[in-house]
């Protein structure tokens, strides 16, 4: 397989990578969370991921075989003797887009996570407030006896 067919593949799979971590986000900021919505965009991810993983694996066996070293470098040089070298620059900027998404994925699903935490221990507060601390640990219980029971 051609190293620019392994580029232009990793780049297209990038762009729809990136496509999922928006359409994931814009799930997340929603009103209401759809959770099976989410769970397919998960699935979704891991599939592409995999697929990218497999890609990858692919282009640098292609660079070794080709004899370039063993680094980011020697994998420039590659692109760059294939006449690829806007492809590499254009993947590596789609790559860090991806990873800027990602990050903020992460951070947007921690808030609502935060989030729903909060609003467990509220309600958990207001149905039994005797029972437990916010912090999951139970109350000691007043150990007098009552003799008039």
């Amino acid at each position: 397989m051609s190293l620019k067919l392994l580029l232009s593949q990793q780049h297209a799979r990038l762009g729809d990578l990136l496509e999922l971590l928006k359409t994931e986000q814009a799930c997340l900021v929603a009103g209401r969370v759809d959770g099976g919505q989410l769970q397919q965009l998960a699935r979704d991810k891991t599939v592409l991921q995999q697929a990218l993983a497999d890609t990858e694996h692919k282009r640098h066996q292609v660079q070794l075989r080709l004899g370039y070293e063993d680094s980011n470098a020697g994998a420039y040089r590659a692109a760059c003797d294939a006449g690829c070298e806007d492809l590499w620059e254009q993947l590596r900027q789609r790559a860090e887009d991806t990873a800027h998404a990602n990050r903020r994925s992460g951070e947007i699903l921690q808030l609502r996570m935060d989030q729903n935490r909060g609003i467990l221990e509220q309600i958990h507060r207001l149905a039994n407030p005797n029972v437990y601390h916010a912090d999951g640990r139970a109350r000691l219980q007043n150990s007098r006896l009552n003799a008039s029971a």
